[in-house]
Order: structure tokens, then C-alpha cells, then sequence
């Protein structure tokens, strides 16, 4: 099984994350990292979870179809599903585009500042 998880967290987190996995030598999931909430916020808007969600569910598809399906303009799906591309999130074969994982988490904390 395929996961992504998808959280806020400095570079240094990042490579940490990495050397573990280099280390162990076994699939410890795959992440896709923002360096603040609000960059995730901004970059995974409520449309492209939206994309995801249908593309997930609905297996691989045409970018019309998943436009048709999301009852939105083909343009900007075509810009959502690019970023979403560039993310990692979502691939793209000769059957049409898809979500290449079986499980996407999203996490991020907030704490009281000392």
C-alpha cells in the first residue's frame, strides 16, 4: 500500500525523515512537506482537494471528465491539476490522470509558544 503524508515541517525535519529511511532500508511512506500552514493552505486549496478526492475515487480519468465531474471550468482544473502534478499528488499515464497513492494523511500542529 502507497501512502503520502502531506505536513508542515522545517528542512532539517525533512532530512532527518530522509536519513531514517536511508537507514532502514524500508518504505517509510512518502511525504510531501510545507515549510508553514499557511503555504499549505494556499497551495492545497479546497478545489484541489476536491480533485484529488474524485480522482481517488473514480480511478484514472481524462482532464475533462474530471472538470465535468467537479462541474468546473476546464482551464482551471488544467491549473490545479498541474500544481498538483509538480506536488507528486497526482501522475498522469496514457489512460489519463490519477492519484498514485492508496492512503493521503495530512497533518500539522500547533503549539502554544513558550
Amino acid at each position: 500500500m502507497r501512502t503520502v503524508v502531506i505536513k508542515v515541517g522545517s528542512l532539517a525535519e525533512g532530512l532527518s525523515g530522509f536519513e531514517r529511511t536511508w537507514k532502514s532500508r524500508k518504505y517509510q511512506g512518502e511525504y510531501v512537506t510545507f515549510d508553514s500552514l499557511e503555504t499549505l493552505l494556499a497551495t492545497l486549496t479546497s478545489r484541489r482537494w476536491a480533485l484529488l478526492d474524485k480522482l481517488q475515487s473514480g480511478g484514472k480519468m481524462s482532464l475533462r471528465e474530471l472538470a465535468r465531474r467537479a462541474g468546473r471550468d476546464v482551464k482551471r482544473v488544467h491549473e490545479d491539476v498541474h500544481k498538483l502534478i509538480d506536488l507528486g499528488l497526482v501522475e498522469r499515464d496514457a489512460e489519463g490522470l490519477f492519484v498514485p497513492f492508496d492512503e493521503i494523511h495530512a497533518e500539522f500542529e500547533m503549539r502554544k509558544q513558550a
